[in-house]
């Protein structure tokens, strides 16, 4: 069973190299750092390392940061590809992960037809509005300030003489997947035969959350799951989840899924120490009932 880990990295170098660590030892590691940051990784015999896109949030270079990620593994060849970020962790360990996916053709992803607010709020607006990268949103000073307020005024006059057509039938969801090599095949092919669907997202907003889910519906031979596999609190409401804490460890160890996010190790670190903690439990169980030729998690 080959799986291929791709991961966004930001922010929070030792953390990502740790999540890096663990992984490696079962799994080929994809790793894409966001061009801005000052993040070193080296390359290591399941480790491949790049860094060209500014991978601003919700921003156009996220589609191409993931499709370039995508693109390098394929090249490779894997039954699976799972995606996730920097500040995710497995909450199980790599055995039950590998175990998971064993003899398993089903896709999962979220996917829900637009509009949507099953797992986001995701109107007709993201696609039918040109919406700017925010690529100065995290940064102050007069210039910036007023480059921003040029920009915001640009583009309402924009979107004031001309809207976008809606010329797919638009599916959205989270955009951290665990797809098969036939999927990710189709994907490719699907945007060999539509030269104009990758920059149809050029101007969408958070178009990482609508440009597979929109390609996978299409495809007929795919068993999709509505499933991301992953524990994530959005009861604050916001654009982001919650920053996962030691008082979430019941939830993230209970919840069945393969990894959780997010976490940071600069807002609570214990909780981390507390999720590899099990999961290094849950690899040593797993060693001792092989060794006693029990049946393992079914």
């Amino acid at each position: 069973m080959k799986i291929a880990i791709m991961m966004l990295v930001h922010k929070n170098e030792d953390q990502v190299k740790r999540l890096i660590r663990h992984l490696s030892k079962d799994f080929d590691i994809y790793v894409h750092i966001d061009k801005r940051t000052p993040i070193e990784i080296q390359n290591e015999k399941t480790i491949f390392v790049y860094k060209k896109y500014k991978a601003y949030w919700g921003s156009f270079n996220q589609i191409m940061a993931t499709l370039y990620l995508l693109g390098k593994a394929y090249k490779k060849g894997y039954d699976r590809y799972v995606l996730i970020s920097g500040e995710d962790l497995p909450i199980k360990s790599n055995e039950e992960i590998k175990k998971f996916f064993e003899n398993n053709r089903n896709e999962y992803i979220n996917i829900d037809k637009l509009p949507t607010t099953k797992y986001l709020k995701a109107g007709f607006k993201r696609v039918t509005r040109h919406w700017r990268n925010k690529r100065l949103h995290d940064q102050n000073g007069m210039i910036v300030r007023i480059i921003r307020r040029i920009e915001r005024i640009s583009f309402s006059l924009i979107n004031m003489i001309r809207s976008r057509p809606l010329d797919y039938d638009f599916y959205g969801g989270a955009n951290w997947f665990n797809i098969t090599n036939s999927c990710v095949k189709s994907i490719f092919e699907y945007i060999r035969n539509d030269n104009k669907y990758i920059q149809r997202f050029k101007w969408t907003r958070c178009g990482d959350e609508i440009f597979y889910q929109t390609i996978i519906h299409k495809i007929d031979h795919l068993k999709v799951i509505d499933n991301w596999l992953r524990y994530i609190d959005r009861r604050n409401g916001g654009a982001h989840p919650k920053i996962l804490l030691e008082e979430d460890y019941e939830n993230i160890i209970n919840s069945g899924d393969l990894f959780a996010r997010k976490f940071d190790i600069t807002v609570d670190k214990n909780i981390i120490e507390a999720v590899y903690k099990k999961v290094s439990e849950g690899k040593n169980r797993k060693s001792a009932r092989t060794e006693n030729d029990k049946t393992v998690y079914a």
